[in-house]
């Protein structure tokens, strides 16, 4: 896992993680079907018009590794469209006093060697942490206003060029610090797949956003109920017909009962909590003959601003807290 530390204006960040990428281990944007690149140069398009900030870095990226920015952003907005994505176990507690969240991201694992944890900070935005296989998208994180965000898939019935949700997670962090907001900005893109976001801050507001081209519908927890949760489902009834079967596979229902059971049985959450619950059996992946399972984990006190993360398989003793964020905005503040 890389973990860059990225700040500045968005076309630096881009050139500096580019070039570096580069010149260790000879990066270039992989070959791809005539489909891929047309779907995604018309979604690079549309990302120009939802967020043309992105667009500076990505011609950063493009300009540290040699390569056309169309090409780089049409590749970038082909992943997790046709192919594999990312079949995750996620959710956010709140106590009375702080907001406690967990994520797995289970994927291939090959594709452990391409994922990273980086601290981005733009110039004029919010700083965060945030965890990615995709290289300019995020797959989650959590900003410095303590506002958390992860996506899991949904096997959707239809796609469109549009907005990738690594996307649109970065608009989310970098612009947003209450549920409200992030929201709103969910719900405002043009998204190109299925897919399930859980949102929480650190008021205590947690909602998941079902989404897919078709349209989006917003879950909060019932009454009683402290938590919620997501594998790669859609739980209303409301999006239930633009959901099609294909990932029983990666024990989506399973997950999602494991995670009803484990959290419903909670009297309070606590970070050791919150890892125990990733790394039980009927949570946590490792499908060998697929070769697909869960290749990182975070949990995360939103309150106190504590974030750590297991690289790997999670166990209770394989975390690792990250002080990044805050040494980022200790620098800020000295400057």
């Amino acid at each position: 896992m890389y973990h860059p530390r990225l700040y500045g204006r968005y076309y630096d960040m881009g050139f500096k993680y580019g070039k570096l990428l580069y010149e260790k281990v000879n990066f270039g944007v992989p070959i791809i079907s005539n489909e891929k690149m047309d779907f995604g140069l018309k979604s690079y398009q549309m990302l120009r018009e939802y967020y043309p900030e992105v667009i500076e870095e990505i011609e950063g990226f493009a300009c540290g590794i040699q390569d056309r920015p169309e090409v780089l952003g049409a590749f970038l907005l082909s992943l997790g469209v046709f192919d594999t994505t990312g079949q995750c176990s996620v959710f956010a507690y709140r106590n009375k006093e702080d907001v406690i969240i967990g994520r797995n991201y289970d994927m291939r694992y090959d594709f452990k060697k391409f994922t990273e944890s980086s601290l981005i900070a733009p110039m004029d935005r919010y700083a965060y942490i945030g965890q990615s296989d995709v290289f300019i998208g995020r797959s989650d994180g959590i900003n410095e206003k303590g506002l958390f965000i992860a996506m899991s898939f949904v096997n959707g019935t239809k796609v469109q060029p549009g907005i990738g949700f690594h996307f649109i997670i970065r608009k989310v962090l970098e612009n947003c610090s209450v549920t409200k907001q992030a929201i709103e900005v969910v719900q405002q893109a043009n998204i190109s797949t299925a897919c399930n976001f859980l949102i929480a801050d650190r008021m205590g507001e947690l909602a998941v956003v079902e989404s897919c081209p078709q349209g989006s519908f917003v879950r909060r927890p019932g009454a009683g109920e402290q938590h919620l949760f997501i594998t790669n489902q859609f739980q209303s009834a409301e999006m239930k017909a633009f959901e099609a079967e294909g990932v029983a596979w990666s024990k989506s229902a399973e997950r999602y009962q494991g995670m009803e059971t484990l959290l419903g049985g909670m009297d309070g959450m606590d970070l050791q909590k919150a890892k125990a619950i990733l790394s039980d059996g009927c949570v946590c992946l490792d499908l060998k003959k697929e070769r697909f399972g869960t290749i990182w984990s975070v949990v995360s006190n939103l309150n106190k601003g504590i974030i750590e993360r297991a690289e790997t398989k999670p166990r209770m003793n394989n975390y690792k807290q990250d002080t990044r964020l805050a040494w980022w905005l200790q620098k800020r503040s000295r400057s």
